[in-house]
């Protein structure tokens, strides 16, 4: 597992992570013929190949953080810490996969099927206390923690425990940079209001449309991108937290 310490697998995911937006646009605006075929015909979508890769990750996470806890039986904090993940990961997992209907494909109870914006069993569709709220606190947790603390460590003092729960590893600095990377721009875009939307009052296409979807990354399900931004932190994330002692 020597290949998680270095820059090999950032590099690969990168590689992966352009390939896929690649793939996104081409399909998007040139409609070529390879998209209408195998993966690629919901390789954004449900139960498609990116959404694949967020459960393999968060399986990979769960895995290590089980690991990890044993390691710091002796460390109350960290190992409360490490549990109150390890189960929030699980709940992502769940809520991710739809506790395992997009794999067996049962019919959603009455229940979710009324108050279900997909008719889907899970909770993140019901509202955005749900949904939007946990994603903030994702983003934040992913995207600044690690450059909280560099921060930290340069200017103030903060027990040792506390600064190891926080990031284990500093090279979590690089994937943090990559997340605040494709996440900004959508959040300038919309917090400006710069997007003239895709029609106008004549229900004629806005021209400029194209330029804002592309370089705030909405000519694929963004939702979808973040979530594997972050499924790959937390795989990281907990590898770093299950090799290294304290």
């Amino acid at each position: 597992m020597k290949y998680f310490t270095n820059s090999k697998l950032i590099f690969i995911f990168l590689i992966f992570l352009i390939i896929s937006l690649t793939q996104g646009l081409a399909c998007k605006y040139l409609e070529l013929n390879f998209c209408k075929y195998g993966l690629f015909v919901n390789f954004w979508e449900e139960n498609g190949l990116i959404e694949n890769m967020q459960s393999l990750f968060l399986v990979t996470a769960i895995f290590f953080l089980y690991k990890a806890r044993s390691n710091f039986k002796h460390i109350k904090i960290i190992n409360y810490f490490i549990t109150i993940q390890f189960l929030a990961l699980i709940y992502f997992l769940g809520e991710e996969i739809s506790w395992g209907q997009h794999f067996f494909n049962w019919a959603s109870p009455e229940f979710f099927e009324n108050i279900n914006n997909q008719q889907e069993t899970n909770l993140h569709n019901i509202s955005n206390l749900f949904d939007q709220l946990p994603r903030t606190l994702v983003l934040i947790w992913c995207g600044l923690i690690s450059f909280c603390v560099v921060f930290a460590k340069r200017f103030m003092y903060l027990d040792k425990k506390i600064l190891f729960i926080l990031c284990p590893n500093i090279n979590l600095i690089y994937i943090s940079s990559i997340i605040l990377f494709f996440v900004l721009p959508d959040l300038i875009v919309d917090k400006f209001n710069f997007h003239p939307g895709h029609v106008d009052q004549f229900g004629k296409e806005i021209t400029n449309n194209i330029f804002y979807d592309i370089v705030s990354f909405n000519f694929v399900r963004l939702s979808e991108l973040h979530e594997l931004l972050f499924t790959f932190y937390f795989a990281n994330y907990a590898y770093f937290l299950n090799r290294k002692s304290i």
